[in-house]
């Protein structure tokens, strides 16, 4: 991808906050004088809060005396598309419409089908500029190649899925250790800048939002559908209709508010103590698909941990899950882009496992099989089953669940590429770097085993024992066989 690593020019951007550190020019066309109006194409960052892209929109706007006009797009040819992520996507968008609806700021959102074109080509036309959001998986990189091929002007990017931006981390760092080291010093600061930017704009955002922007026809975009309208529209999409929709995580405000009272309320105290054991009701947040698809902000929860009425140090354990690893798993990815494929784990994970392809696996399991969840360990089997039916799974369950792979298929790259396919296909969350991560970390990307065991190699197995020793674990696996 052709990225301009350059700082925003100050004549381009007035630099508000924290957006400066948030923002880099990702190509070398100018701002177009004659552009009606500032795009603002959000692929993920789905809320109307907290949201950098918009922020970076509403400020340039401001300085050039432009509107802005937020677009959004499900693609039909996803190879993922299905009726869970869907419905979970059009819940995002349609939440993100109402927020823009209260804010008064123009919103267009469309499914293009697989075979056709979207309305986005045209909106670019008449752009002065445009701003995305930047995240770092492969598929996010394919459709920021996409807006710029299409841009004949200036394109910025903006990192709005991490707390701290990733572009102010030195590269390099090669542990967890260091990256934690390096992170923590920044984060109070970027979290209070975060909050002040937020406020600034929110000065500017009326006058923005009451600029008339010129687009031809009605401005479409999900905001007044009720549910069974989604549904309905969903059923004609062509998606994979296998999949169902995930009743136990709502796409809704509502049930992130739910969530982080929960978490306050009942996690937060406890979590370094429960937080493996996935037969606990309140073991686990449950915020990953909102941060994922962007409802949620980092700094948003940041600041709801910051509030609650727990102290410090019961806290960190989560605060270092949330931030570390996640923002971790971003800065890997960003350095990284082809985390999602079996040759960017580490050279000894990948050398063992190739010199262990030809050991006898006498679990071997058509993919189907695996796919519903019939393999002879029950415990597995639990756990595919609920990721299957609610899309979503514990982490610790997804540690276990992703290392038996290898004695279910024919090769360590047959057992990666179907991790991924479920993942991918599956989880809420997935696609997502801190899902690949994890991932990597049940192939190799951790410590070496203590002996160099069929199949594994020097790749450390993982038992079911511990998990099945937990309290109320042997009854949460057999409500799922």
């Amino acid at each position: 991808m052709r990225i301009m690593t350059v700082p925003v020019p100050h004549t381009h951007h007035p630099l508000v906050g924290d957006l400066s550190q948030r923002i880099i020019q990702a190509n070398d066309r100018p701002v177009l004088a004659e552009g009606d109006y500032i795009l603002v194409v959000l692929q993920r960052a789905l809320r109307g809060a907290d949201n950098p892209v918009l922020e970076a929109a509403i400020a340039h706007a401001y300085s050039l005396g432009l509107g802005i006009l937020v677009y959004s797009e499900l693609e039909e040819a996803n190879p993922h598309a299905s009726d869970r992520l869907f419905y979970f996507a059009l819940g995002a968008l349609r939440s993100l419409a109402v927020d823009l609806a209260r804010a008064g700021v123009p919103c267009v959102q469309a499914i293009r089908p697989g075979e056709g074109a979207a309305p986005l080509a045209g909106l670019i036309t008449a752009a002065a500029a445009i701003y995305t959001n930047e995240d770092p998986t492969h598929w996010d990189r394919a459709k920021l190649q996409r807006v710029l091929d299409a841009a004949a002007q200036a394109v910025f990017f903006v990192d709005a899925s991490r707390l701290v931006p990733v572009r102010q981390l030195p590269e390099g760092l090669k542990t967890t250790p260091e990256f934690r080291k390096v992170h923590g010093r920044l984060r109070e600061r970027c979290a209070a800048l975060r909050k002040k930017t937020s406020e600034e704009i929110a000065e500017l955002t009326p006058q923005v939002a009451q600029t008339k922007v010129p687009v031809e026809g009605p401005l479409e975009n999900f905001a007044n559908c009720a549910d069974e309208a989604l549904i309905t529209l969903i059923a004609q999409c062509k998606v994979d209709h296998s999949i169902p929709i995930s009743k136990d995580h709502p796409p809704t405000q509502a049930a992130i508010a739910s969530r982080l009272a929960t978490l306050k309320a009942e996690i937060l105290a406890r979590y370094k103590w429960i937080r493996n054991n996935p037969a606990l009701e309140y073991s686990t947040s449950q915020l990953s698909p909102y941060l994922h698809f962007g409802m949620l902000s980092p700094g948003e929860l940041y600041a709801e941990i910051a509030s609650a009425d727990v102290p410090k140090s019961y806290t960190w354990k989560f605060r270092d899950e949330f931030l570390t690893w996640r923002e971790w798993s971003h800065y890997r990815a960003f350095h990284v882009p082809n985390l999602h494929e079996f040759e960017s784990l580490t050279q000894y994970a990948q050398q063992t496992l190739r010199d262990h392809a030809d050991d006898p696996r006498p679990e071997r399991v058509p993919l189907e099989d695996i796919l519903q969840g019939n393999t002879a360990d029950p415990t597995w089997n639990a756990a595919q089953r609920e990721w299957l039916h609610t899309g979503w799974l514990h982490n610790n369950l997804r540690m276990y669940w992703a290392k038996q792979l290898l004695r279910f298929t024919e090769t360590p790259e047959a057992a990666w590429k179907t991790a991924c396919y479920l993942n991918d296909h599956l989880s809420l969350d997935g696609r997502d770097p801190a899902t690949y991560a994890s991932m990597q970390w049940a192939f190799g990307d951790a410590k070496r085993g203590y002996s160099n065991r069929p199949i594994y190699g020097w790749v450390a197995p993982k038992s079911d024992r511990a998990i099945l020793k937990r309290k109320g674990m042997a009854e949460w696996i057999e409500a799922r066989l």
